[in-house]
């Protein structure tokens, strides 16, 4: 199966909200290059390339003194499933924490129109205290923080911190 355009929305929600930051001088967000190598041009705009290492995670912020990163995800089912994280961002999600950082995921659920960001440490202690993999979106509205749309188009980010 195909995933094309897979979590396109949230993406495009976060590339304005990096714009609109940036240009608003309200916080550093960046988005992270994902590790490719060009192998072949066919013309100016079709490459063939490959991935050379493992992508990290889709943000990072420099907002009020911290420092965080955050992971995007979107689904159409009525939870988040802790699969949509592979491993190896598990792991670099854990890292930033322990250095004094923060890790954030921003999930959009298609079914609600909504946007919530869970601090990763307390989607952690959600999962361990329910001990399934697939998180209802009720808890995930619980435990997080409903993010605004605000005009045009723009995630409402400081409510986060």
């Amino acid at each position: 199966m195909i995933n094309i355009n897979k979590g396109m929305y949230i993406e495009q929600l976060m590339n304005r909200t990096m714009q609109y930051y940036q240009i608003n001088n309200i916080a550093h967000l960046e988005k992270r290059q994902i590790p490719i190598k060009i192998i072949k041009r066919i013309d100016k705009d079709i490459v063939v390339a490959k991935l050379v290492d493992k992508a990290k995670v889709d943000y990072f912020l420099y907002f009020n003194k911290k420092y965080v990163e955050i992971e995007c995800k979107q689904t159409r089912k009525k939870y988040f499933d802790l699969s949509l994280i592979k491993k190896h961002q598990t792991k670099y999600l854990e890292d930033i924490k322990a250095v004094g950082g923060f890790s954030l995921l921003i999930i959009h659920f298609e079914i609600f129109n909504q946007t919530i960001g869970i601090y990763y440490e307390k989607l952690i202690k959600l999962v361990q205290k329910i001990k399934m993999k697939k998180i209802e979106y009720s808890l995930i509205k619980e435990y997080g923080t409903t993010i605004e749309i605000i005009f045009p188009g723009i995630l409402n980010l400081k409510k986060l911190f």
